[in-house]
């Protein structure tokens, strides 16, 4: 579920207002080291979090992936079910909430494996529910996965927490009882 994510599309304005603001807070060097397309786990990527004055998303660079305590992998996704009584995510769900923007997120459908991604029906800026923690090499996030919508079962059982900007807000602010995005756009990849 969700290992694949597209940060940037050219036709997402929004995302191209985060660049724009990323680059002016890192230099075009340290941009030049994050994955802006494609995001693969373990990928230094941007990441939003809450400014400090608790009124907009700032973004940030975060490797995805959680290292697993006891063997050698990356944990990339909690299940939203599960992750509040979780003792390797409850404490960063507390207190270290943060939102992945993307244009959409892949997965492949069954039996083809042919790969889609899915979006935000007016092509807005997909706004996926994380948290994150310090490691030694930085910050690392993972995305929050739900039950999929009925309409893309056939697909993935899963799904990440997809909220609106407004909601994505709201939950970096702590708040939990928020409404998830019900509609989402499907199209093949190639």
């Amino acid at each position: 579920m969700c290992g694949r994510y597209l940060f940037f599309d050219q036709n997402n304005a929004r995302i191209r207002s985060l660049l724009a603001l990323l680059e002016m807070q890192l230099g075009e060097e340290q941009l030049s080291e994050l994955s802006l397309g494609e995001v693969f786990p373990s990928q230094l990527t941007p990441v939003c979090f809450l400014s400090e004055q608790a009124d907009e998303l700032t973004p940030t660079p975060m490797r995805w992936g959680f290292s697993h305590p006891t063997q050698k992998r990356l944990v990339i996704n909690a299940r939203s079910e599960t992750a509040p009584r979780s003792r390797m995510f409850g404490e960063s769900l507390r207190h270290r909430r943060c939102v992945i923007c993307a244009s959409g997120y892949y997965e492949w459908e069954k039996p083809s494996r042919r790969k889609m991604l899915f979006t935000m029906p007016d092509q807005t800026l997909l706004c996926m529910a994380g948290f994150y923690h310090e490691e030694a090499d930085g910050p690392h996030f993972v995305i929050m996965t739900r039950p999929a919508l009925p309409e893309l079962e056939s697909i993935h059982d899963r799904m990440p927490v997809i909220l609106s900007e407004e909601n994505a807000l709201r939950y970096c602010r702590g708040e939990d009882r928020l409404r998830c995005v019900s509609k989402l756009q499907v199209s093949p990849t190639g």
